[in-house]
């Protein structure tokens, strides 16, 4: 997917590229602020390290996505800051599962509001579409009404729901709703 400038509702001009294994400290950074904004992503911002051993992780884990073509991890950047991230990986290996794929999107809560989640979902997409894929899934909590009026907006069907998918540190138990699309 080629680099290219990009325009939020509030006239900012953003960079949206695919992210390399360079990039992994800024992913990591952005990952950790996402986490711990919100209780929608898979774990709490503490959970997510920084330390040398980390960020190469991160590297082996984005060059492993990038070394399949069908695969890639995909930034909104404000300066050299990412903002904005989905990331679009495969199913499964086998022929069986390789029409399918998976959505992981998060946005900086500052960054809310300004179109970069439908500008993600679109070249998500967009990509998909071009790597071969026929259906796309992902997973939102069921209390993350703005989400799910997005991914509703760009076409995703709600499938059904899994119960105590989520543990919240407070108590609170929430189901992870299933949505899929076909591209």
């Amino acid at each position: 997917m080629k680099e290219k400038k990009i325009t939020g509702k509030n006239g900012t001009e953003f960079m949206f590229k695919e992210i390399g294994p360079e990039y992994a400290e800024a992913y990591l950074d952005f990952f950790k602020q996402v986490s711990g904004d919100t209780h929608y992503m898979s774990c709490y911002g503490d959970e997510i390290g920084t330390t040398e051993d980390d960020v190469e992780n991160q590297r082996e884990q984005i060059r492993t996505l990038n070394a399949d073509e069908r695969q890639g991890r995909f930034s909104i950047f404000d300066g050299d800051k990412i903002v904005g991230n989905i990331a679009v990986r495969t199913a499964g290996k086998g022929r069986k599962t390789a029409h399918r794929c998976t959505f992981g999107l998060g946005i900086r809560k500052e960054y809310h509001g300004l179109g970069l989640g439908t500008v993600l979902m679109e070249e998500g997409l967009a990509f998909a579409k071009e790597a071969g894929y026929q259906l796309v899934e992902l997973g939102v909590l069921s209390d993350n009404a703005p989400a799910r009026g997005l991914y509703q907006k760009m076409g995703f069907q709600e499938l059904g729901c899994l119960p105590d998918a989520f543990h919240l540190d407070d108590g609170t138990v929430l189901e992870e709703v299933t949505m899929y699309r076909h591209v």
